[in-house]
């Protein structure tokens, strides 16, 4: 399997088998999509910090402690209101131009 995100993402999860790759791939996309659509314009899955929101969003649904997944839901939003505010994620500021 290819270094792709998600391989990485499953590596993370500690899941092995291909059974759930494209739900997966469309949790990883909907992550993808939900900080877009709050802003975050840059977003690369390549990027350490989108690739640590992508993780954390996707622990929050795969892992079977409902108290621990929202703790990983709630650092999921934290670090998405940091880079809806992170100049070059989402915030440009105007002096620049």
């Amino acid at each position: 399997m290819a270094d792709t995100v998600l391989a990485r993402i499953k590596l993370f999860l500690r899941i092995s088998h291909t059974v759930l790759d494209e739900d997966i791939q469309a949790d990883i996309d909907a992550c993808m999509a939900d900080l877009k659509a709050v802003g975050v314009i840059y977003a690369a899955a390549g990027d350490p910090l989108i690739f640590n929101a992508v993780k954390l969003y996707c622990k929050s649904l795969y892992i079977d402690d409902v108290v621990k997944g929202a703790e990983y839901l709630r650092r999921y939003e934290a670090l998405k209101a940091c880079l809806m505010m992170a100049e070059g994620y989402g915030w440009k500021d105007e002096n620049d131009e």
